[in-house]
């Protein structure tokens, strides 16, 4: 039998006196006088990342360019320590992973110094979607490792037909988008929002399936991964169908809204 659920305050108040991990609270800066629940945007300042901050500028003001080498953990060493600490989550050792900036953060950067867009035609298509069609190649063979697995062979099949929309969005824009340039404005946010789902559950599963092959980590942690994956196939890709229908409706209907609509 399901029990109520109490709204109250007071059992609010209790659940965080009792959470495990109230304790943390305290390792965080709450804006006074408020309830903070705002994590993905910008979350609360950690006292934490605050103290290594600091400690990190009094480097830099001590010791300069000489702080790559000779800061109490020298700078250079940085991408290598955080993966490190990383690996884990990904199920890798700790000599495979790398923390860095990721390709499209530097590329954006690259593309923001050079490019100066002017007229309409403000749109990089690059080599046609080759690139992308291979990663979506290369993540079709974790479906084939998923079916192979009893736990979690269900799940193939749901990231293998979001893969197959994926590769129809993509080709689409690229046929679509050098004769119609409307397409590639109007198609993008879709298009962007169906790689995002997409490649988020198939990751998702990738790594689940390493950290269970490893065969070295807690069974709850294991379980709680292959849950959540489920979940992911179940509640959340199915939603690519419908970014794959947006991104391929006729581009004049967004067009011929007016802009101050907008």
């Amino acid at each position: 039998m399901m029990q109520a659920f109490d709204l109250s305050e007071a059992c609010s108040q209790e659940l965080d006196r009792v959470d495990p991990l109230a304790r943390f609270r305290e390792r965080f800066c709450i804006p006074k006088g408020t309830i903070y629940m705002d994590g993905n945007s910008l979350g609360p300042l950690s006292r934490d990342a605050e103290t290594a901050l600091l400690a990190t500028l009094d480097e830099w003001r001590r010791l300069g360019v000489r702080g790559w080498l000779e800061a109490e953990r020298p700078w250079f060493h940085y991408a290598e320590r955080l993966g490190a600490m990383a690996a884990s989550l990904v199920g890798a050792a700790p000599d495979e992973v790398v923390m860095t900036g990721t390709t499209t953060v530097n590329i954006h950067a690259l593309v923001s110094t050079f490019f100066q867009p002017e007229g309409k035609r403000r749109k990089i298509l690059a080599n046609e979607g080759r690139d992308i069609g291979a990663l979506i190649a290369e993540l079709r063979e974790t479906c084939d490792a998923l079916a192979g697995d009893d736990s979690m062979q269900d799940m193939a099949e749901p990231i293998r037909k979001g893969l197959d929309e994926l590769e129809q969005g993509v080709a689409w824009l690229a046929q679509n988008a050098v004769t119609n340039p409307l397409a590639a404005a109007t198609a993008s946010f879709n298009i962007l929002m169906l790689a995002g789902t997409v490649l988020g559950g198939a990751f998702l599963a990738r790594t689940t399936l390493a950290a269970r092959i490893a065969g070295d980590m807690d069974a709850a942690f294991i379980d709680a991964k292959v849950a959540t994956t489920r979940f992911y196939c179940a509640h959340m890709l199915p939603r690519s169908s419908g970014y794959l229908a947006a991104a391929q409706a006729d581009p004049a209907m967004t067009m011929a809204i007016p802009a101050e609509a907008l």
